[in-house]
């Protein structure tokens, strides 16, 4: 009998047919089937739907999802799996309700997207010809009969009732998502072989003390048995080796099975001196390697297992003040601000994201000096490469469970949740990037405030989970790590749950009522939401629009805006700035400019107020299909203007003017890990560059702090606010830029722009200057060609200053159509 575990993935022969269709649906044959996948994956390879992210091609698909779905294949089992004491079917996701049929037997159900499953299926297989069925009940049908039979839970579904499954919530529509509620076997799924024992998962809790020494104590589940008797294999052990990131070992501990051990093995190791891991704003990343080995009598190893950790420790400070509580995340023992970025699963079917496209979207998050993505509860615990991948950039994860916007009712649900929270805690807890788990996004708040309640009328909704079932499994598995029950939630009961004063809090009066310089009426604590939308690249939009129907006002366009009201939002923060814009290409060029300037209007403002305020997690990252939203990169990958207006909002070193009462101050904000020697001059200037005042602000920003300089009167007060503007430039290039009226009020005249350009490797090089001010010079390479891409935009030109542009993905041949509209923008162009 082999001693050794084996796997074999069951990725192949893989078929998909109706096993019940719903009332409209069309007649199919069975088809191949990819797995891992889901039905529309499969249907839209075989060309049996159209594609549902083109025109309205969304609502022509909806028919999938209230039919039942059957996958099956017929394999073989090899040799080295079926020759163990146990055989297990490993399923690592089944989307959802899954009835799995093996050889003619029932094997087992299924209820939650969001659990791994393993099912003993010893004496069921056969050497050839093993024959599996998943067979995959409708969840929207399912949904539906729970509401009508078990009442209703409230919530703010933007599709059908998602809150009565363990199921991914976005897939049933969201005001950024379409409706493509999804179903199939998602993630790999394997036949197992194994004898004896074998390991399960493995929690890490690393610490460090004042001395730079590392421990690391490693809790490993292990699953025992004797085939005859059941008992604990005499004489295994679990050994546990340290290396350090160039590969050297640097500590080695073990510990034998008992009986006492109820499946669990603790293994302590001394590290021995370490370095810390670090947020990629604030120092490296080194990760050290763990291999956790099971041995038996002989010594042999039966099992193997291999992740990464760092050491670093994380805390969450939400000690009480004078205002209200302060809500700070703390890093080996330094306050940081959070700059970051809210996540969202970035396909609407995940099971086809790819490794580049995690590798990329989040290359893109770091290089826009974001620290910190949040992982909402209303998609998916990500895949381990994207917890794997976050460790590496230094990317803190904030991790909700996944409840979002809704109330759920717990007693139907409970069971699942606890094996659901068990299981995902498990699995990530060794991530060094995990920094804090969070019980549900905007369920308290919508308790207290959007009329729950009443609905209610007294039965549970969710709180159980949140602030005790969900606590007492991380306090469990994850002891080390801090938990917060919600997002946004202030800490106690007795304070509404979006105080700005206490804990965390959602920002959306702003883009929902207001305009984007109402993000000064709030000063918070903690920003964990806010946004404010625009359409996605051009390029993007009209792969996805037919020609015919590439109109603000077509049906196939508002299927590409799912916002409640979101194109009277929109316009409402354009005609302010820009007056009534009917040409489609104008509008374009101002909305996404509106977006820009709300993410720095909100995020300058924030990063003034620090350490009042700790914190910034914009409204979003990333898309998982073409849509106007709230993303600073769209469906498909480019960058919006907004992605360049967070890049230079999150510098490390920020200058800004603000407003202070009835003054404009200069504020120097440092999160660089040396003092900032500010020289810096502030000038108010005609748009034709004449001089009519100027101070100069010398000041040093120590680490993590702010410097505010009230201004001079006489320098930031205007004379004519339609011809000046206000320019706080430092020795080092950093500048400021404050506009004292409306876009369409100011008279700035047509850019005579000159340029030189030269080739450079993979693109050209563009040195821009102007003999007159320019506002928000905007290339959109993309025009060009689809794959070009450009390192700034939003450029604002001072009359004598020479500001450099880079093209990649074109040649010298384009210069001239990259400096013109509708490839090339700015203000005074989009008002002339």
């Amino acid at each position: 009998m082999p001693t050794t575990r084996h796997r074999q993935h069951l990725h192949d022969g893989w078929t998909l047919r109706y096993h019940r269709a719903a009332a409209g649906a069309p007649a199919l044959a069975p088809v191949t089937a990819t797995v891992p996948g889901c039905v529309h994956t499969d249907l839209l390879a075989h060309g049996l739907i159209p594609d549902p992210f083109v025109d309205d091609h969304e609502q022509a698909v909806a028919w999938v999802a209230d039919c039942d779905w059957a996958y099956a294949c017929r394999f073989d089992v090899d040799a080295s799996v079926l020759d163990h004491e146990h055989v297990e079917l490993a399923f690592d996701g089944l989307d959802t309700l899954a009835t799995i049929t093996l050889n003619g037997v029932a094997v087992a159900t299924t209820a939650n997207m969001h659990r791994r499953y393993r099912f003993d299926v010893t004496g069921l297989v056969q050497p050839v010809g093993n024959e599996l069925e998943i067979v995959f009940r409708s969840a929207t049908e399912e949904a539906d009969r729970l509401a009508a039979t078990e009442g209703d839970w409230p919530s703010s579904s933007f599709g059908r009732r998602f809150n009565y499954l363990r199921k991914m919530a976005c897939s049933w529509g969201w005001d950024w998502g379409p409706w493509l509620t999804t179903a199939g076997v998602w993630r790999p799924v394997a036949i197992e072989g194994w004898s004896g024992a074998r390991l399960g998962d493995l929690r890490t809790a690393t610490s460090i003390d004042d001395d730079e020494l590392g421990r690391l104590s490693v809790s490993v589940d292990v699953a025992v048995s004797d085939s005859a008797t059941g008992a604990i294999p005499a004489d295994r052990r679990v050994e546990v080796v340290v290396t350090d990131p160039a590969g050297a070992p640097v500590g080695r501990g073990g510990a034998p099975l008992t009986p006492a051990a109820d499946g669990t093995v603790t293994v302590e190791v001394d590290a021995g001196r370490v370095e810390r891991w670090w947020p990629r704003t604030h120092g490296a990343q080194p990760l050290y390697g763990i291999t956790v080995t099971l041995t038996d009598a002989a010594g042999a190893v039966t099992d193997e297992r291999s992740l990464r950790v760092g050491f670093r420790t994380v805390e969450l400070d939400t000690t009480p003040d004078a205002t209200g509580a302060v809500f700070t995340f703390v890093v080996n023992r330094r306050p940081i601000f959070v700059r970051g970025v809210n996540w969202i699963p970035d396909d609407v079917f995940p099971s086809r994201i790819t490794d580049d496209d995690y590798a990329q979207r989040l290359q893109q998050a770091a290089d826009a000096g974001v620290d910190l993505i949040r992982v909402w509860g209303g998609g998916i615990y990500e895949d381990d490469r994207f917890y794997d991948r976050c460790d590496e950039l230094g990317l803190l994860v904030w991790q909700d469970f996944l409840f979002a916007c809704a109330a759920y009712p717990e007693h139907l649900l409970a069971d699942e949740v606890a094996a659901e929270a068990a299981d995902n805690v498990s699995r990530l807890a060794h991530h060094a990037s995990l920094a804090i788990w969070n019980g549900n996004n905007e369920n308290l708040w919508g308790h207290v405030d959007w009329g729950w309640e009443a609905v209610l009328q007294g039965r549970s909704w969710g709180a159980g989970f949140y602030h005790e079932l969900l606590p007492r499994i991380c306090g469990e598995l994850d002891p080390t790590r801090p938990y917060w029950p919600g997002s946004p939630y202030s800490g106690s009961d007795t304070v509404a749950p979006n105080a700005d004063a206490h804990g965390c809090v959602h920002v959306w009066d702003v883009w929902n009522q207001l305009d984007l310089d109402r993000y000064r009426d709030h000063t918070p604590r903690f920003v964990a939401e806010f946004g404010w939308q625009a359409p996605p690249s051009w390029v993007t939009m009209a792969d996805h629009v037919s020609t015919e129907h590439f109109r603000r006002d077509s049906a196939a366009m508002r299927n590409h805006q799912k916002a409640a009201d979101g194109d009277l939002k929109l316009d409402r923060g354009i005609v302010a700035r820009f007056g009534e814009l009917a040409d489609l290409d104008r509008f374009w060029y101002a909305a996404q400019v509106v977006q820009a300037r709300a993410i720095r209007t909100g995020i300058e403002h924030f990063r003034s107020l620090r350490p009042y305020c700790m914190g910034t997690v914009w409204w979003q990252l990333n898309d998982c299909w073409p849509v106007a939203s709230w993303a600073v990169v769209d469906g498909a990958g480019r960058p919006k203007p907004a992605w360049y207006a967070l890049r230079a909002a999150y510098r490390s070193r920020l200058l800004t003017v603000q407003p202070r009462g009835d003054r404009l101050a200069l504020v120097a904000v440092n999160d660089g890990s040396e003092p900032w020697h500010l020289d810096a001059r502030v000038r108010r200037i005609t748009f034709d560059g004449t001089e009519l005042a100027a101070e100069g602000v010398t000041v040093t920003v120590e680490p993590g702090a702010t410097e505010l300089t009230l201004l001079d009167e006489t320098v930031a007060a205007a004379g004519d606010p339609r011809h000046e503007v206000l320019v706080a430039r430092d020795a080092d290039g950093a500048d400021a830029w404050w506009w004292y009226a409306p876009d369409r009020d100011l008279q700035l005249p047509t850019p005579a722009l000159v340029v030189t350009q030269r080739e450079v490797t993979g693109g050209v090089e563009l040195d821009i200057a102007s003999p007159v001010v320019v506002r928000e010079l905007t290339i959109h390479p993309e025009r060009v060609h689809p794959d070009a891409r450009v390192d700034r935009q939003l450029v604002d030109l001072e009359p004598g200053v020479v500001e450099r542009v880079t093209v990649t993905g074109v040649g010298i041949e384009a210069v001239s159509r990259l400096l013109v509209p509708p490839v090339c923008w700015s203000v005074a162009t989009l008002l002339s």
